[in-house]
């Protein structure tokens, strides 16, 4: 009886432990993905695996990367140039919709706009946005991303960049 306490027990930490590292149970909404940018979070994590065996960490890393919990996703990549262009890289998307891309000053003046398609054929889609004076000045400039199937992003343009 106390062996079997004790072997509860110890099964009960070591999955609570686990799922601190294993993206596959901490992020449900990742599963799936084939791609992207990987969470640096949970690849350390997957990693600091290997330290108690090289089979948790194995284990917790094919889990992970074949699952597509490993990868990020609602994150665009931006570029600003000199001249004040933005260009934008969207993701893939599972389903077809339109975005609204907006640049947007920090009292809300919208500098330019466009609207881009996602969807399942549609890849490395990329959208070029003209802040003009207002990114070459290094005014604070925002990309706000308009998505039905989301709740809208504002991001701050990287004007250290230029």
């Amino acid at each position: 009886m106390k062996y079997t306490r004790a072997l509860a027990l110890t099964t009960l930490i070591t999955f609570a432990i686990s799922t601190v590292g294993c993206g596959y149970i901490l992020y449900p909404e990742r599963r799936g993905k084939h791609g992207g940018t990987i969470d640096g979070g949970t690849q350390v994590m997957d990693l600091i695996w290997l330290l108690p065996g090289i089979v948790p960490g194995v284990v917790f890393l094919i889990v992970d990367f074949s699952s597509g919990a490993m990868y990020v996703s609602g994150r665009y990549a931006m570029r600003a140039t000199p001249n004040g262009d933005v260009a934008v890289k969207l993701n893939d998307s599972k389903d077809a919709r339109t975005l609204e891309l907006r640049l947007v000053t920090e009292g809300n003046r919208v500098l330019d706009h466009k609207l881009a398609d996602v969807g399942p054929t549609i890849h490395d889609e990329s959208v070029q946005l003209h802040g003009g004076a207002a990114v070459a000045k290094h005014e604070k400039v925002f990309l706000q991303v308009v998505d039905p199937a989301r709740p809208n992003t504002q991001l701050q343009v990287p004007v250290e960049v230029l």
